[in-house]
Formats: structure tokens, C-alpha cells, sequence
């Protein structure tokens, strides 16, 4: 049948049955170049929707005897004019964390901070205002790409300690691919990108780079267990053979992503999409684009003989 492997003469006993992800690669490398394109057209052409955190406005906490309501909060601050505010509970939800930008009243704090105590009512006490300026919004939006990218490239090198340098590069373009998809999701969409969204832009990083290492790992162990068998078939049966441990995992996770954009209201909504997003084209990555890779990209393969050159110019194996 179509999705019986067969091997090589000589290697019968890896005969199982695996499906052909390798000849449909070429469909995911046009549907990566897509996702890549897109991505880097929207962010060049309209960039992000900046929030609070890398804009800059104003911070007011917010305190009262008795649980606040966020939705009546945010209503309240909207009615005095501040449609595009930010706000979170604490302690126990008697503190209103709330961000606004400046807006029409400037940068005067104090006539800020007025305004919301007035719409919030009586009983509540302003606790603190504070002005983020852009200069420091500007620096938590830098220091977040500077996160962001160094934790692509520390796990590119981890993996490429870990296996050979191969399995690195792949890991870094799949990785790195993983979270423009994202943010790139974000400059399409023109959904709020804050610090929340960076650490989702981190946490699928983390996820995705799990999920190649699974693969890897079997990757390398059918490598050296069928050294005859050609590389394709030798990912088709490593990604076949962690395929209902990648469905497990990712539907599992997806549930509980798919859950948080449904119930979490609109302070976990971005966040969850990026989990969500990220979980579904960290699951392709790993099969479409990760393990292509190992087929083009040049180095050693776990297992792999190196050839050495002796002094009449004849090769030998090492």
C-alpha cells in the first residue's frame, strides 16, 4: 500500500509502516516561504499595534474595599475617555491596575489620574499614578526583541550541541520561522502586541523547540539503527513513530490555549492566541520544515562515516 515503507535491499527488518511526509515536502517549504513572506510584508508595510508597554501613557492603581469588576472598569474608564485602556486585578481584586494613554489631556498626570478616580466612583482611592514616558516604552519594546532573538539562537546552539551542527541550523531557521509566524500574526491582524504577547512569542519558541528536539532525537536513533536506509525514509519513520505523542501533546495544549481565548475575556485573549497560533504552526514546523531541512542543509549526520584523504590521495574511512 501507499503508506507501506520499503526499504533498501539488505535493510527488510525497518519494513513498517510509515507515512511519506518527505514526499510532500516541497508543499510545506511553499507554504513556509508563504507564512515568511506574509509575515514580513505586514511588518514591514504596517507594523505592530503597539500597546501600553511600548507606547507609553499613564499607570494608576486603584483601591477599594470590595472586589472591583473588570469589565465595569474598563467601561468606566472608557466613558472618560480613555477607549484604548489597559486593566488588571490584584491583591485578591480590591487593586485596579489601570493604563491609559495620555490622550487628549497631555502628559498631566494628576488630570489623568482625576479623570479615572471620577468615573470610577465613590469609595475608591487612587493609590498611584505614574507616567511611562515613550523613551522607556521604546526600551522594554527593544529589550523584548533582544529576548526574543536570543533565546532563538540559544537554542540553536543547544540543539547543535546536543546533535551536530545539522540538526543546529535547522533547529535555529525552524525556530526563528516559529516566532515571525507569530508576531507576523499580529501585524496582520492588528491585534494589541505588549509585553504579554512577547512572553507568548517565548513560550512558543520553548514549545517548538520541544517538539523538533522529539523528532531529532528519533531522527538520530533510526540513523543509527538502519545506517543503510536513505535519509527520507529514515525521517518518515521517525516522525510517523512520534506522531501520536505529538498529537497527545499538541492537542492537549490547544484545548487548554482554545480555552483561555473563549473564557479568559480580553486581557488573555492576545495571549492565548499566540499559543494557540504558535502550537499549530510549531507542530507543522517540526515535520515540514525542520526535518527537510536535514536533507539540504550541509554537515554530518549522527552515525555518518567521515572520509579522510591519506597522503597518496586515496580516501579511507575514519
Amino acid at each position: 500500500m501507499w503508506w507501506n515503507a520499503k526499504p533498501k535491499e539488505g535493510a527488510a527488518e525497518a519494513a513498517v509502516a510509515t507515512l511519506p511526509f518527505m514526499k510532500f515536502r516541497m508543499i510545506g517549504v511553499i507554504a513556509t516561504v508563504i507564512i515568511a513572506v506574509a509575515s514580513i510584508g505586514a511588518l514591514a508595510t504596517m507594523g505592530l499595534n503597539l500597546g501600553l508597554d511600548f507606547t507609553g501613557g499613564v499607570l494608576i492603581e486603584a483601591s477599594q474595599s470590595t472586589p472591583f469588576d473588570v469589565s465595569a472598569v474598563r467601561d468606566q474608564v472608557a466613558g472618560a475617555g480613555f477607549a484604548e485602556s489597559a486593566v488588571s486585578l490584584t491583591n485578591g481584586g480590591n487593586t485596579a491596575v489601570i493604563r491609559v494613554p495620555l490622550g487628549s489631556l497631555g502628559d498631566d498626570v494628576s488630570a489623568v489620574a482625576e479623570a479615572i478616580s471620577s468615573s470610577l466612583g465613590e469609595g475608591v482611592s487612587i493609590d498611584k499614578s505614574d507616567a511611562v514616558g515613550p523613551k522607556v516604552s521604546g526600551e522594554l519594546f527593544y529589550k523584548g526583541v533582544i529576548a526574543s532573538l536570543l533565546a532563538v539562537v540559544v537554542i540553536g546552539i543547544y540543539i547543535w550541541f546536543r546533535f551536530e551542527s545539522k540538526f543546529g541550523w535547522a533547529a535555529l531557521i525552524t525556530t526563528f520561522h516559529d516566532a515571525l509566524a507569530v508576531v507576523g500574526l499580529f501585524a496582520l491582524t492588528r491585534m494589541t502586541f505588549d509585553l504579554t504577547i512577547v512572553a507568548g512569542v517565548l513560550t512558543v519558541a520553548g514549545y517548538s523547540i520541544n517538539d523538533t528536539v522529539v523528532v531529532f532525537d528519533r531522527i538520530r536513533e533510526t540513523l543509527r539503527k538502519y545506517k543503510k536506509l536513505p535519509l527520507a525514509q529514515v525521517i518518515d519513520m521517525s516522525i510517523t513513530a512520534t506522531m501520536s505523542r505529538t498529537l497527545m501533546t499538541s492537542g492537549t495544549t490547544l484545548l487548554a490555549g482554545i480555552a483561555m481565548m473563549l473564557l479568559g475575556g480580553p486581557v488573555l485573549f492576545g495571549f492565548a492566541a499566540s499559543i494557540v497560533f504558535g502550537i499549530i504552526i510549531g507542530t507543522y514546523s517540526s515535520i515540514f520544515v525542520a526535518a527537510p531541512l536535514l536533507m539540504w542543509l550541509p554537515g554530518r549526520l549522527p552515525g555518518e562515516r567521515v572520509e579522510q584523504t591519506d597522503d597518496a590521495g586515496a580516501s579511507a574511512p575514519a
